[in-house]
């Protein structure tokens, strides 16, 4: 007879086996499967039959289609918890596995899907662990990895979540629950879910594993016995058994700002896609509509690491805060207060980023938790050797905490520079500093930070002609963890170990094109320093002005760079170091060449020689004999210059000194070739240089290497070419901070378009440089530059009085300065005095000349903006 409507699958299936007169082995038999299965079935431990079960078992019983119909509801249909059942039961079925569906999007995680599904269709791992930082989105990676398993490819995926299970000895029984196999008293639960699950094929989902990581065993047992079950697990540690395949999960991909042109741009970026959908719901009116405000949505989630829990956490806050301010509390040390008020749905410690941390912080020993706070005073990560020296930690105890914070997905490695290098997420960074300041252990670490990068920037030789192999690089690295050691210097008036730590920078800063930024640094502890107290402290400061004058003269800043110069000549001569003053005699001379005093700067060259040579100290000559050939080379004289170009180029060579940095001295020679008006020759000798330049990202050294090799092209024909490398010359001088060399370039590059007719082109450098030079040391000279292509923009127009006027005050104030005047420059000025005297006449042509000779510097740059504007 039918069953009846409240009969469960267990009863239908003991009252048609006792109907066919057959022993559970019998029907075990007939049906194809294990009498242990028919035994769990009637008793009610398996309470999810797979339906091919069910059908073998429909078949052998011989039932109706009523009967079949009514026995396959009942496999679907959950046991009711009602005790109406007999069984010794502690543990009530639950939802029978079912997989949560997300009610939110998932973003920018394609590759990570692919490469899981991947792993999955193989025949191996059957454990595979995907392990991240909290917030970083395992179980929403995993969640939608499982629909995909089961939608598309059929899949049969039990979910378990752990969030609720405290004692790892109730995993087994959370997995049988979302099974459907209830625990008996005649039968052990392990022994149930092996009977269930032998001849099984699915995917077992658990999540959130690391609360419950000594039940790691359990789960690998369960999977030895039962050949077909993989097992798919959330955790932030490994689980750390035999055969588990460990899957890191990292944060999303972080956006470039500065390559975000277009609003299709942006909304292309995972990261700002999840933070626009998140603070659409929390704020529907929000949208994003310009390319600022994208940009500020793009800082928000690279100062969060591209962290999702983080940046959904900030994406809630736009119901009380706008982009910018949301954009600038997150800039702040206490920006943890910011990523609070999650979603009601999600656990208690995952609703703030600070419980998120916390949770797995408290499940850390003592000393991994004081290690994890050691690591927050450091910038872009650590190396070994750091760590030990801020922890105060060594060997086994220092390896054992970070072995554990890297379990625990607190930390991160990787290498860099042939080192293993540790580095943690900014919001771990922020919540490892709130506890060690909470422990009293702030200051001392600090200290200790500083005085070991105190120890790196010192191992720089100001002496040496080249530096140490990796050094460069290393600082590079560490830059970040040494502003960071500068800052605590000033402010807590550590001026002694500041100013012995920053005066060496100076070498790396000019290396790497940090101009700007280290004559910031220099010019706050000059201020901060005061009368030298030792020898010691002497000539620290002598460094620090060195610094100031290297700095300044790279940025144009040339009487800043002069007195910067005299300061420190002055502390080591009182010092009476012969091979440092030999050093400022030489880096004095720079600024000094740069502002024309040609007589004293030729007499500084000389006694920086005379004492090297005293000392037999060749090496240190092959930066004063560059010098004094760029000396040559501003008087006008490009042929004295080579000579000491490649004096100073064979006692580089002799003494090893590397490619890159010889490369300024090749760019210097390609300058010399230019003004002899042999480009071929310039282009042969730069170009190395200018690639190599490129390689090391040495902005300065491209720069100077991309001008050269524009006016040569020029010289050459070659005009595409040309206005590539002068475009990148401008580019990279600009962003420098250097000026006075951008207007140069902009000179010729206006010039340049002039020559090819584009006069819009050419007004509007002009223009730019105009404005470029307001306050530049060079302003009174090189604007006679910019009147002088004026008057070849008037000439072009037809307005030849204004022309001549214009080249007359020009040719009179730029010959009157020795300095190169290039082939180019002499080509167009040659043909636009033929033309006009030619088509004014001699008398006209004086008169106009006269004029313009007696004009102010004031006059005529008010007559040559008029006439960009004419010509615009």
């Amino acid at each position: 007879m039918p069953a009846t409507s409240v009969d469960d699958f267990a009863d239908q299936l003991r009252r048609y086996r006792r109907r066919g007169g057959l022993t559970q082995a019998e029907l075990a038999e007939r049906a194809a499967i294990s009498p242990a299965s028919i035994s769990l079935l009637e008793r009610g431990i398996t309470q999810a039959p797979q339906k091919a079960t069910v059908g073998l078992l429909s078949a052998a019983l011989t039932l109706t289609s009523e009967e079949a119909t009514a026995f396959h509801v009942a496999a679907r249909r959950p046991r009711p918890p009602d005790g109406t059942h007999p069984t010794n039961s502690s543990l009530q079925a639950g939802p029978d596995g079912a997989l949560p569906v997300p009610l939110t999007s998932l973003f920018g995680r394609e590759r990570e899907e692919e490469a899981l599904a991947s792993l999955l269709a193989r025949d191996g791992p059957r454990l595979l662990t995907l392990t991240g930082p909290a917030g970083v989105g395992k179980t929403r990676l995993v969640l939608q990895l499982a629909a995909m398993l089961r939608h598309e490819r059929g899949q049969d995926i039990v979910f378990v979540g752990l969030i609720p299970v405290q004692d790892p000895d109730r995993v087994l029984p959370a997995i049988a629950q979302s099974i459907g196999i209830r625990e008996s008293g005649t039968l052990p639960l392990r022994e149930s879910l092996v009977h269930v699950l032998r001849d099984r094929e699915l995917v077992l989902v658990l999540d959130n594993f690391e609360q419950v990581l000594p039940a790691a065993r359990g789960v690998l047992e369960l999977l030895i016995a039962c050949p077909r079950v993989k097992a798919l697990v959330t955790s932030r540690s490994a689980l750390n058994v035999r055969g588990e395949r460990c899957f890191p999960v990292a944060p999303l991909a972080l956006p470039d700002p500065d390559q975000l042109a277009s609003l299709d741009d942006l909304f292309r970026v995972p990261t700002i896609a999840l933070f626009i959908d998140r603070a659409s719901a929390a704020r529907p009116d929000f949208s994003v509509t310009t390319v600022e405000d994208g940009r500020l949505v793009a800082g928000i989630c690279v100062r969060l690491d591209g962290l999702p829990l983080a940046i959904e956490l900030a994406a809630a806050r736009i119901r009380h805060l706008s982009l910018r301010q949301l954009h600038d509390r997150l800039g702040e040390p206490t920006f943890l207060s910011v990523l609070a008020e999650g979603p009601q749905d999600l656990a208690d410690h995952q609703r703030t980023m600070r419980s998120t941390i916390a949770w797995s912080y408290d499940q850390l020993d003592d000393t991994s938790r004081q290690l994890f706070r050691a690591l927050g005073v450091f910038v872009g990560g650590a190396t070994l050797d750091a760590v030990e020296a801020v922890s105060g930690m060594t060997d086994e105890a220092l390896a054992a905490g970070l072995d554990a914070l890297l379990n625990a997905s607190l930390l991160q490695s990787a290498d860099a520079a042939g080192a293993r290098r540790y580095t943690q997420l900014v919001t771990l960074r922020a919540f490892a500093q709130e506890r060690l300041r909470a422990a009293g252990e702030w200051d001392t670490a600090r200290q200790r930070h500083a005085e070991h990068f105190r120890g790196l920037t010192n191992l720089i030789d100001l002496l040496a002609v080249d530096m140490p192999e990796g050094l460069m690089e290393r600082l590079e690295i560490e830059h970040d963890n040494v502003r960071a050691a500068l800052r605590w210097a000033l402010e807590t008036s550590a001026t002694a170990l500041g100013l012995r730590m920053v005066g060496p920078l100076w070498r790396f800063w000019q290396a790497h094109s940090y101009y700007l930024e280290g004559l910031d640094w220099f010019e706050r502890f000059v201020a901060q320093a005061g009368t030298p107290a030792t020898p010691e402290d002497q000539a620290a400061l002598a460094e620090v002005w060195t610094g100031v004058m290297v700095m300044a003269h790279r940025l144009d800043r040339f009487e800043r760079a002069r007195e910067a110069g005299e300061n420190a000549l002055a502390l080591w001569r009182a010092l009476g170091s012969k091979v440092h003053i030999a050093g400022a005699l030489s880096n004095l001379g720079n600024p000094l060449t740069a502002l024309h005093e040609n007589d004293r700067a030729l007499a500084l060259y000389a006694e920086c020689l005379a004492i090297l040579r005293e000392l037999n100290n060749r090496p240190g000559m092959v930066f004063p004999l560059l010098n004094l050939g760029g000396l040559y080379y501003e008087r006008g004289q490009p042929r004295e210059a080579l000579t000491y170009y490649e004096e100073s180029l064979a006692l580089s060579r002799e003494f090893g000194e590397s490619d890159w940095a010889r490369g300024l001295t090749w760019s210097n020679i390609g300058e010399a070739y230019v003004s002899l008006d042999d480009p071929s020759r310039a282009v042969a000798v730069v170009e190395p240089a200018y690639q190599l330049f490129t390689r090391e990202h040495d902005h300065y050294g491209a720069a100077a290497c991309a001008f050269t090799l524009g006016r040569a092209a020029w010289r050459l024909g070659e005009l595409v070419a040309a206005c590539a490398h002068l475009d990148e010359a401008e580019r990279l001088f600009r962003a420098m901070g250097s000026l006075s060399t951008t207007v140069r370039v902009l000179y010729f590059r206006a010039s340049l378009a002039l020559e090819q007719a584009d006069v819009a082109a050419c007004c509007r450098d002009l223009a730019q440089a105009l404005h470029d030079l307001a306050g530049q040391s060079r302003e009174r000279e090189y604007v006679w530059c910019l009147v002088e292509r004026a008057g070849t923009l008037a000439r072009h127009r037809g307005d030849l009085q204004r022309a001549a006027r214009l080249y007359a005050a020009a040719i009179a104030r730029r010959d009157s300065v020795p300095g190169p005047l290039e082939p180019s420059e002499r080509d167009i000025r040659t043909r636009d005095l033929a033309t006009l005297r030619t088509t004014l006449g001699e008398d006209e042509f004086a008169a106009a000349s006269h004029a313009g000779r007696a004009m102010t510097l004031e006059q005529a740059t008010a007559l040559t903006r008029e006439e960009l504007q004419l010509g615009s």
